[in-house]
């Protein structure tokens, strides 16, 4: 009984994610609109990353010290910041994304861009650049409708059935 509680609690807190998303509009400063995750997910992230350091540093400091213990620790919590959702700007010059919690950035301006359109299977809107390189506004990054029609007001979205 107490594993399908866990499962359940999982399933309720992504879809809860997904809901405060969609409820959540973007921040604007100037002329910079930021698509963030949602504080929620930001939270439940940050903490898990935060416990499993901590987890970690104990485990090294104890006088058993299984380093197994450790290395799983650590492998949990670099694999938790990958999975953090990346930053999107939208400014006059084009649209930018930031991953790792800031370490890595792209940036593609407008000229760059060859079309955005929204990508059903994966809940999505992927901005593509002429060269192939992916920007993706998941289900997890706050005001989709903003961002779309930010992309449209710049003329880079591709309907369904149109092409180049």
């Amino acid at each position: 009984m107490p594993r399908s509680v866990a499962i359940v609690c999982s399933l309720l807190a992504i879809r809860l994610f997904a809901l405060e998303a969609s409820a959540e509009r973007a921040k604007r400063a100037g002329d910079i609109t930021l698509y963030r995750a949602p504080i929620g997910l930001r939270f439940s992230l940050g903490a898990a990353i935060i416990a499993m350091v901590y987890g970690a540093g104990v485990v090294v400091l104890s006088e058993k010290r299984d380093w197994w213990t450790f290395a799983l620790l650590m492998a949990l919590a670099i694999f938790c910041t990958s999975q953090w959702p990346a930053d999107l700007e939208i400014s006059k010059s084009g649209v930018s994304e930031r991953r790792w919690l800031g370490l890595r950035k792209r940036t593609l301006a407008w000229s760059d861009i060859a079309s955005a359109a929204l990508a059903h299977d994966e809940e999505s809107v992927w901005v593509v650049s002429k060269l192939g390189v992916t920007i993706k506004h998941t289900k997890y990054h706050v005001d989709r409708t903003d961002f779309v029609a930010q992309m449209k007001s710049h003329g880079k979205w591709l309907e369904p059935g149109r092409t180049f």
